[in-house]
């Protein structure tokens, strides 16, 4: 297996390149992935769910209810992992997330993606966390079964991440996750292609819009994440995904995106008049732009002030 590099701490360490995770991510082993952000993790865990022939399960420290903006939940199994779990989630601690993946193996190969190493390693110290991590490596051996530990940069001190590396190493996920081809495709049917108007780089970013031909459901569950990243409501959209007839489809997703475009041109208008509007009408404004709805009234408002700038 191919290495690479990643810095850690200010310190070069190996890792394996997100490049070879696809097809190289061994069944019955243990590895740690590393994000600045959690927006950066999503987009990695979804881009796997994307480009591996495995289930992916996610054991977040998000409810659903949450996470769902985040991420395509149709696509990615998920559990919340809380310190105040209901009977629905796994409580934070080592024998319940042991149990919890010897009790909930699927028939089919499966990547388990967990987060809070870190309140692990707090809460129990990193010889009890070592030994939780070599206890599911050894149950999972001869598994078809690898488990990926997401923590965030700088969660964990570097003497005790060199220690974690011998049982999970590092994987690269500084790179993107698709292949030559499927970013080809990508570029093709415009799925993720974003066009700056202006020359300045703007407050939100304008997203290509998508086209007729090579339009999918898939397709369009990916644009509604990206717009629920950007802040956008647009749970008018997601009856689009469940139409059978795709032209129909198509049409839902047209409206949406006519209104996020002139949502995402009024507020990058306001961004670039922040200083002449004040807190509370910004907030309000914005909060009514993001929510798809009032748009006319906040256009009138920006060219009234717009208009008494002007005069004075």
């Amino acid at each position: 297996m191919l290495t690479g590099n990643i810095i850690i701490h200010g310190l070069v360490m190996s890792a394996i390149p997100i490049g070879g995770v696809m097809g190289s991510l061994s069944d019955g082993h243990l590895y740690t992935a590393i994000f600045d952000n959690a927006s950066d993790q999503y987009a990695w865990i979804e881009s796997l769910s994307n480009n591996s022939d495995k289930q992916i399960t996610f054991l977040s420290r998000v409810p659903k209810s949450r996470l769902q903006k985040d991420l395509d939940l149709t696509l990615v199994r998920s559990f919340w992992i809380s310190n105040k779990a209901d009977k629905d989630g796994i409580l934070l601690k080592h024998t319940s997330i042991n149990e919890f993946i010897e009790n909930n193996l699927p028939n089919v190969p499966t990547i388990f993606v967990i987060e809070g190493l870190e309140w692990l390693v707090s809460e129990s110290g990193q010889r009890n966390t070592l030994r939780h991590m070599m206890n599911i490596k050894d149950y999972i051996y001869d598994k078809q079964v690898a488990i990926i530990y997401a923590l965030q940069t700088n969660t964990i001190d570097e003497e005790i991440l060199n220690k974690i590396s011998r049982q999970a190493p590092f994987l690269d996920v500084s790179h993107e996750v698709l292949s030559d081809e499927e970013q080809s495709a990508s570029i093709e049917n415009n799925e993720l292609d974003t066009v700056v108007i202006e020359e300045e780089q703007p407050l939100i970013p304008y997203l290509t819009t998508l086209p007729f031909e090579g339009f999918s459901h898939k397709i369009l569950r990916k644009r509604i994440l990206q717009w629920r990243r950007l802040g956008f409501d647009v749970s008018d959209c997601e009856p689009g995904i469940f139409c059978e007839d795709i032209g129909q489809s198509h049409s839902i997703y047209v409206r949406v995106d006519e209104k996020v475009r002139e949502a995402t041109e009024l507020l990058n208008i306001m961004d670039k008049m922040r200083s002449s509007i004040t807190k509370s009408e910004f907030t309000v404004m914005e909060f009514r732009l993001r929510q798809l709805t009032g748009m006319d009234e906040v256009s009138n408002k920006l060219k009234l002030i717009i208009g008494e700038l002007s005069e004075s």
